[in-house]
């Protein structure tokens, strides 16, 4: 093994603390050589913002490269659409790093690219515009599929149940940019400069974190630190290589 894309949420943080055998398993693998992105789902963080957040639970993030599906939206829609007009219902994080890259716009109508994702401070005047945007725009993106987020607090509505919201009154399907898209694989294996058969996918959720290393043919870890339960990896159509209860237990297979 050579690289390793591993999910942050549920897997190496719960909210702002890490999680147990967390810090262990990741020098476990640098220790080993293997080299590190760490790759979330999370649209309300910057890279830099998600790289603090590990520093400041104790994670050393050293020189891994850190990719949020923020950014890794930002970065699709200035390279895929770099003329667009584009409305963006989530939070600061998103918006930004979506209006360095491309014109965000604020009226619903003018929009040629519709993205949505989660904001917690979500009102019913923000669905609407989303949906007209949505409806009238020639591309309609998601962030990312995760209808529930891990916190430390409990499992909180993510970017997954927004989107449903807004698809189900347009009758149109969002293209997802974050795990398990081959937007996201390309980028961690990119920043990894592995091969799928040299690299790891680690993560707590099947239809994300297992789902993109199957897309490419890697070897999947399952970690049941987060929201996945022994009940649904049962008869689940994704099917991890290895099952473990915290990233610590990765290291029989180094």
């Amino acid at each position: 093994m050579k690289g390793a894309v591993v999910d942050v949420d549920g897997t190496v943080l719960r909210g702002e603390r890490a999680v147990e055998g967390a810090r262990e398993g990741i020098e476990t693998l640098r220790d080993a050589g293997v080299r590190l992105v760490f790759l979330s789902n999370n649209p309300t963080v910057t890279n830099e913002d998600l790289a603090e957040r590990l520093r400041s639970a104790g994670v050393d993030v050293g020189e891994a490269t850190v990719l949020s599906s923020a950014s890794l939206t930002a970065r699709h829609v200035g390279d895929e659409y770099p003329d667009a007009r584009v409305y963006v219902l989530g939070e600061s994080a998103l918006v930004e790093s979506v209006a360095e890259c491309v014109e965000v716009v604020e009226e619903p109508e003018r929009a040629t690219v519709a993205v949505v994702s989660l904001d917690r401070g979500l009102g019913y005047g923000d669905i609407r515009d989303a949906v007209e945007a949505a409806r009238n725009a020639d591309v309609f993106l998601s962030t990312d599929p995760d209808a529930i987020v891990p916190t430390g607090d409990g499992d909180i509505p993510g970017t997954g149940a927004v989107t449903s919201a807004v698809e189900s009154a347009v009758g149109r399907e969002a293209k997802t940019v974050g795990k398990p898209s081959s937007v996201a694989a390309t980028a961690a294996l990119d920043a990894l400069e592995t091969s799928p058969d040299d690299t790891l996918f680690v993560g707590d959720r099947l239809n994300t974190d297992v789902a993109l290393g199957e897309k490419v043919g890697a070897k999947t870890a399952l970690v049941r630190s987060g929201v996945t339960g022994e009940e649904d990896v049962d008869g689940s159509a994704h099917e991890p290589d290895e099952v473990v209860e915290t990233l610590a237990d990765l290291r029989h297979l180094l």
